[in-house]
């Protein structure tokens, strides 16, 4: 059981690449979304174009601490 503890989280750089692709795609559309809304071309289910914002910016922070996580284990390695 304390071998597990011991054991090392290893990260594999493809999978930090897909996840920021992910979010990246996600920031950029809830972005969009809210400009949209704000201009008034926006669809009318969505009541609080806000959260748009929110959710936008929250996936851009996490975009950037992935990349920044990618990097320190990139220079880690090497």
């Amino acid at each position: 059981m304390f071998r597990l503890l011991k054991t090392k989280l290893t990260v594999n750089e493809n999978v930090l690449d897909q996840v920021a692709g992910i979010t990246g795609v996600g920031w950029t559309a809830s972005l969009l979304g809210y400009l949209s809304t704000a201009v008034g071309y926006g669809n009318a289910l969505i009541t609080n174009p806000q959260s748009l914002l929110y959710l936008g910016s929250a996936l851009f922070v996490v975009t950037l601490g992935l990349d920044r996580l990618k990097t320190a284990l990139s220079n880690r390695n090497t």
